[in-house]
């Protein structure tokens, strides 16, 4: 969370460099040299940083730099969050290293002799211009025993420019062919302990061949085989001496925390994978005044490649709106993504908490005990099992209240196929006589029990959601969708009778809403669930067709977020897990800007290492709480953060002797005027110890 002590950074290298600690600094000397220069010294890199996913732009889960075969490349950042007035944005890649003499006029590295003389190449033109497909015939002496599907193309050798993943095709046991696409423009190399860049000019080049009789470690030794090919090119335009280089620019040169910039310019050829790839976006904190070089690298005595650094700019940071500055939030409703074993009633004082024992219902005028004994009776018939001891209750890992039956519960469980995991799953049941009988939730046409995705309430109707079959999403078919639309199975009597539908907007507010949640092990991975936006001034119940912002386009679910709304175009996001704590939208969901909250100093974590235990929630009194696990683990505690306050204050005692290392305070939800939680603690022998709390906002006083 940004409003703890400001976290480290920590560096992504691609091409088997691994995770890096940034150790790197400027070089010292004051203005670099240009990149086609072939001085004895060279600039060394800045410190570069991988981009956290949240300053990812719209639903790309992967490389952030989207580069053309000319060169040309363009990419899209959120501002981190670094408490920094500079930053410097700047492409990175990890560019393998290699080795050998070089006695071609033309081509820049020249592979040592192959691995053996049993493969041999020709190529058809023998004679290419820039762009041009070129075949490239193996012929081998004997057939292999085992093939490589996806063998790697070098051009000017394999420290030049490196297709990885080309398709090939057999015509026989002993003769291949793969298309080698001829490059259009400059490309990066490596040679002789130093990174250039080679300009497309005209000349003799080597084409090889990696990875294809062998895989294991293939990319670190020599091709195993090579031809060379005659390139006629037209005199070049780029990275000669005097000549323009690796370049970008920025949307704009100042902006706050949070902002979408998006950037442009040309850098040189690195590795072509179906597209060329390799480079990202490095984001680090650094001075505005200082003279940054074009390109800049540095050996990687582990990996034996080069750490390379291209196109510095500067970005100015202006102050973010700040907490104080918002005065009191108007609070009208709020939802939560992820599993909820609490579950508030939005229009009466029962809380239903998922428990050890079953599901208690408190806030009525006694408490009542909704057993789970029958859950496992239910899931007969059905692929999915409960995966706990067969001996003991089934406890739910989230619940939901009926809005007009009090007797009518809906509850997910952990669940597996047979009796291995992983994976796992929630299964969606539901009792319509406080647990005497149970049952499981009917699915929608073309969706599976294994799909369920979570339950919700809204109006007088609670709705099971069903995850899409999306693969690959994107903006216009965010994850969890089927194209857009959510499949749901919807009931507004009680359970007594279901209907499927498709998600809509929500009763109040704005159309913007979470999307179904995948269910899975939160210790091993993180659980990404859509922030669905729907279309401008839709107030539609059912039949939405749902996209997402490029801002925020999904939530960690294993953090407890909260969508909050405060009118019929104002929301706030809420985030433990984000480097964007607080973000607040004036239109619709469409932009979200950052909202700075003051710093917890005894709150110091280091990268990706936010406890799953932190909560932070918006009250309906417009105050914010957050529960938080000191670093050390050996505490947890609770904040409070009044509205217009420019600090927070630490509530006594608020979670007892509650130990974080010996037990866990769920995560924090508001029931009217009071503040609720769950703790569980695990004694060193024996069962567990839950308890549940609600205590009046008003109480809580630091």
């Amino acid at each position: 969370m940004s409003f703890f002590s400001k976290l480290e950074t920590r560096s992504t290298l691609r091409g088997g460099a691994a995770l890096l600690t940034a150790a790197l600094v400027l070089s010292s000397c004051g203005t670099a040299q240009h990149s086609s220069s072939n001085g004895p010294s060279h600039p060394v890199p800045i410190a570069t940083a991988a981009l956290n996913p949240s300053s990812i732009c719209g639903s790309d889960e992967g490389d952030n730099v989207h580069q053309s075969l000319n060169g040309d490349f363009t990419g899209c950042f959120r501002v981190p969050n670094l408490q920094s007035s500079s930053l410097v944005v700047a492409l990175q890649a990890y560019l393998s290293g290699t080795s050998g003499p070089t006695d071609s006029p033309t081509t820049t590295i020249v592979s040592p002799v192959a691995k053996a003389d049993h493969l041999s190449l020709s190529l058809s033109p023998k004679t290419a211009t820039p762009g041009e497909s070129v075949v490239v015939t193996g012929h081998l002496s004997a057939p292999l025993s085992v093939k490589q599907p996806l063998p790697t193309l070098c051009w000017d050798g394999c420290g030049g420019l490196q297709e990885e993943g080309a398709a090939i095709h057999w015509t026989s046991s002993r003769t291949f062919h793969v298309n080698l696409r001829v490059p259009e423009t400059a490309w990066l190399v490596s040679s002789h302990g130093a990174v250039t860049v080679h300009p497309l000019s005209s000349g003799n080049y080597e084409v090889g061949v990696q990875c294809l009789t062998s895989i294991s470690g293939c990319a670190l030794g020599p091709a195993e085989a090579q031809t060379m090919i005659r390139l006629k090119a037209p005199t070049p335009t780029r990275c000669r001496s005097g000549q323009p280089c690796e370049t970008m620019s920025l949307s704009t040169s100042a902006a706050e925390v949070g902002d979408q910039i998006l950037v442009k310019g040309w850098a040189p050829l690195q590795t072509i994978i179906g597209r060329p790839s390799s480079y990202t976006l490095s984001v680090t904190s650094g001075p505005a005044q200082r003279n940054y070089p074009p390109l800049a690298f540095a050996q990687n005595l582990k990996g034996g490649g080069f750490n390379v650094v291209l196109a510095p700019r500067v970005l100015r940071v202006r102050p973010s709106p700040t907490w104080a500055s918002l005065g009191r939030v108007h609070y009208v409703s709020s939802t939560f993504s992820g599993p909820s074993a609490i579950e508030p009633a939005s229009s009466s004082k029962l809380i239903a908490w998922c428990q050890p024992s079953g599901i208690v219902i408190t806030g009525g005028s006694t408490q009542l005990n909704v057993p789970t004994i029958g859950v496992r009776a239910a899931l007969r018939g059905s692929i999915l099992r409960i995966w706990s001891r067969p001996s003991s209750r089934p406890q739910c890992a989230t619940v939901q209240l009926d809005p007009r039956d009090a007797k009518s519960i809906y509850a997910g469980f952990g669940t597996a196929q047979g009796n291995s995991i992983p994976p796992v799953y929630l299964a969606a049941l539901y009792t319509t006589n406080a647990g005497a009988t149970w049952h499981t939730v009917p699915t929608p046409a073309g969706t599976s029990i294994e799909q369920f995705g979570g339950f919700r309430s809204d109006g007088s109707q609670v709705e099971a959601l069903f995850s899409g079959p999306n693969t690959y999403p994107s903006r216009h078919a965010p994850s969890g969708t089927n194209n857009g639309f959510v499949s749901a199975e919807v009931t507004s009597n009680g359970g007594v009778s279901w209907a499927t539908a498709t998600l809509g907007c929500p009763s109040s507010g704005p159309c913007v809403t979470f999307g179904p949640y995948p269910w899975g092990n939160c210790n091993m991975s993180n659980a990404p669930q859509s922030l669905l936006l729907g279309p401008s001034g839709t107030t539609a119940h059912s039949r939405v067709k749902w996209t997402s912002s490029p801002s925020v386009s999904s939530v960690d679910s294993c953090f407890p977020q909260q969508l909050v709304v405060s009118s019929s175009r104002e929301l706030f996001l809420l985030d433990p897990s984000s480097q964007y704590p607080l973000q607040q939208s004036t239109n619709s969901g469409r932009t979200w800007t950052y909202v700075a909250l003051p710093l917890i100093s005894a709150a110091n974590y280091g990268p990706d290492s936010v406890p799953t235990s932190n909560s932070l929630l918006l009250a309906p009194d417009g105050s914010l709480f957050t529960a938080i696990t000191t670093p050390s683990g050996l505490a947890q505690e609770l904040f409070r953060l009044a509205p217009s306050a420019t600090s927070w204050c630490q509530v006594p005692h608020a979670f007892g002797a509650t130990i974080a290392s010996s037990g866990t305070v769920g995560p924090l939800r508001a029931n009217g005027a009071d503040l609720v939680w769950s703790q569980t603690v695990y004694p060193s022998s024996g069962a567990s110890i839950a308890s549940m709390h609600a205590v009046p906002l008003s109480s809580l006083r630091c």
